[in-house]
C-alpha cells in the first residue's frame, strides 16, 4: 500500500487542505505530521500566547484526524531530519506539504528537497494553501510590486481561486510510526485570560457565529 506523510506547518486544520487530499488520493496511507523546530522558536515564536494557542490546534487537529481514524505524529527537532526519518520509518515514497513565502520557509523547503531526493523520495508542494493565490501572482511584469491601486485590483480581479475541499471523510495511519506526547495548554505558564481557544474547531465556531449575528 503507498504512504505519504504530510507535513502540517501553519495549516492546523482538515477541511480545505490540499496536500492531505493530494496524499489521500487512490486510498494509500498518509503520516500527519507536526515538527516542533527549535529554529521556530529562536525565531521568537516561543511566546506562552503562541505556545498555549499551537498547543490547542495540535490537539484538534488531532482529534479530528481520531474521528477519522488516523491521528498526528509529531516529532521535535529539526524539520528536515524529521520529515526524513519518519518517512523512512514509514517507507513513504511522498512527503506533501504547503507552500510558505517566508525565507525561512523557502531555505527549509530547498534543504528538505534535496534530502528527500537523496534517499529516492520525491518532495510535493502545494500553493494557495495559506494564501489566497500563488506568491507572485498579481505582481506587475517589471517590478515586484504594484505602485497604483488600479492595476493591482485590475491583476486581483483576473485570478481565479481554486474549489474549496472537504475534509476527508476517512484517514488510514501507520501503526509504526511513533509520535511524541502533544502539547497541552495547561502546562504553559504566563498564558494571558483573554487568549481564545486554538483550532479550527473553534475558528469555524466563530466563523458561523459571525455570519449568522448579520
Amino acid at each position: 500500500m503507498r504512504t505519504s506523510v504530510v507535513v502540517f506547518t501553519c495549516d492546523l486544520r482538515l477541511s480545505d487542505h490540499p496536500p492531505l487530499r493530494a496524499a489521500l488520493h487512490g486510498g494509500g496511507q498518509v503520516v500527519p505530521l507536526f515538527v516542533r523546530d527549535p529554529a521556530v522558536d529562536r525565531a521568537g515564536f516561543a511566546v506562552p500566547n503562541r505556545l498555549a494557542f499551537l498547543a490547542d490546534c495540535l490537539r484538534d487537529l488531532d482529534a479530528g484526524l481520531r474521528e477519522r481514524g488516523g491521528r498526528l505524529v509529531l516529532r521535535e527537532g529539526d524539520t528536515v531530519r524529521e520529515v526524513c526519518r519518519v518517512a523512512e520509518e514509514a517507507d513513504a515514497g511522498e512527503v506533501h506539504m504547503s507552500g510558505d513565502v517566508s525565507t525561512f520557509a523557502h531555505v527549509r523547503e530547498q534543504r528538505l528537497r534535496e534530502a528527500l531526493e537523496t534517499a529516492g523520495r520525491r518532495l510535493y508542494v502545494h500553493e494557495t494553501v495559506s494564501t489566497a493565490v500563488a506568491p507572485g501572482a498579481v505582481t506587475p511584469t517589471a517590478s515586484d510590486h504594484f505602485a497604483v491601486f488600479t492595476p493591482y485590483y485590475r491583476r486581483w480581479s483576473e485570478q481565479g481561486l481554486r474549489d474549496v475541499l472537504d475534509a476527508p471523510r476517512t484517514v488510514g495511519v501507520p501503526e509504526q510510526v511513533g509520535s511524541a506526547s502533544l502539547p497541552e495548554r495547561g502546562d504553559v505558564g504566563g498564558v494571558s485570560p483573554g487568549l481564545c481557544a486554538g483550532g479550527e474547531t473553534e475558528g469555524r465556531r466563530r466563523l458561523a457565529a459571525w455570519l449568522s449575528s448579520g
